[in-house]
């Protein structure tokens, strides 16, 4: 059994100190971090702040029985950097409101350090540093991190630049973390295939540095990142264009396997895939005489897929063989879990 680490011997200035050390410096950019009563960054000239929010809470996001201290510190912060690739910034630095359960007993030794050891090395490799926040006790664990990059001045990639004609593409696969995370609740063998799928709602790998990519070579004209499945992320980015997307059924990239699997759970992988979320891959619009997704794929580094148009109108339309079929448009809601 892990050493219990009691919180109220240490003291929330005694846990500070102890996240500071890990830590360690934040940059150069950061003229003061963790220490003071805020974070001071040197911001770039020509350049534009970025900032997202992003929180997950135990019994909402994560439940300790389907996952480990380490990939849930890891992946706290690249739902946060998946935020940042999707308006085509590059990461500068976040910080972490750390709430954690009082009781004696309640945080193990395992727990806390697996969690900082994790999220700081995701930080490492991101070259994205903690330089600040706050520690709070709390009816349970929550981790709200606050991420902030930059980006050149007017260059944002945002959810409101689609245009009739432009093109709809999406990297990597869809479907898989939503049937990870059924296979996990269920207490299902991971043996295989299956256990890649846990893998993906465990420790996402959103493709985030793609976006100051897309933003340098003015390929994009709006992006979104897939969290709450590809049908509802799809309908926030026309609504905000004001435009319409059909998405050709055919070409929507399932993960490999998916189709094998869903029935064994009763799910229906199509609609798992669509709406069941947490893919964190990045889909984005393209004008009409960009490269097509194969050459972009080679000169970007990632598996792309072309799914759909943009086109005038409302909403998001499905074809299926060219025809329309009736797929409804939803996904995760935090406040209406039971429609979605």
């Amino acid at each position: 059994m892990a050493a219990r680490l009691d919180l109220r011997a240490l003291g929330e200035f005694g846990l500070i100190e102890a996240i500071r050390r890990r830590a360690g410096d934040a940059g150069r950019a950061w003229r003061a971090s963790i220490g003071d009563d805020g974070a001071v960054l040197r911001a770039r000239p020509g350049r534009e702040l970025v900032l997202t929010a992003d929180a997950l809470v135990e019994g909402v996001h994560f439940r300790w029985r389907t996952t480990d201290a380490r990939s849930l510190g890891r992946k706290a912060l690249a739902v946060n950097l998946s935020d940042l690739g999707a308006m085509g910034a590059t990461p500068l630095g976040f910080l972490l409101t750390l709430c954690l359960p009082g009781e004696p007993g309640a945080v193990s030794e395992r727990q806390l350090d697996g969690l900082l050891g994790g999220m700081l090395a995701e930080a490492k490799a991101a070259a994205c540093p903690l330089v600040g926040g706050d520690t709070v006790r709390a009816p349970c664990w929550s981790l709200q991190l606050t991420a902030v990059g930059d980006v050149p001045r007017g260059r944002a990639l945002t959810r409101a630049g689609a245009r009739p004609g432009d093109r709809l593409l999406v990297t990597g696969s869809i479907g898989g973390a939503a049937l990870g995370l059924r296979l996990l609740e269920a207490g299902r063998p991971l043996a295989g295939a299956l256990g890649g799928f846990a893998r993906r709602q465990i420790l996402p790998r959103p493709p985030w540095r793609l976006g100051a990519r897309l933003v340098r070579a003015r390929l994009a004209t709006a992006a979104i990142d897939l969290s709450d499945g590809l049908a509802l992320d799809l309908e926030h980015l026309v609504r905000r264009s004001r435009v319409a997307a059909e998405v050709r059924i055919e070409a929507l990239p399932l993960a490999r396997g998916l189709r094998a699997a869903c029935p064994e759970l009763g799910l229906d992988a199509l609609e798992t895939a669509l709406h069941g979320g947490e893919d964190y891959e990045l889909l984005f619009c393209v004008p009409p005489a960009a490269p097509s997704a194969r050459v972009l794929a080679g000169r970007l580094g990632v598996r792309l897929s072309e799914i759909g148009v943009i086109c005038r109108g409302r909403g998001v339309r499905f074809l299926r063989g060219g025809a329309p079929t009736e797929i409804r448009v939803g996904g995760y809601d935090h406040f209406k879990p039971s429609a979605s």
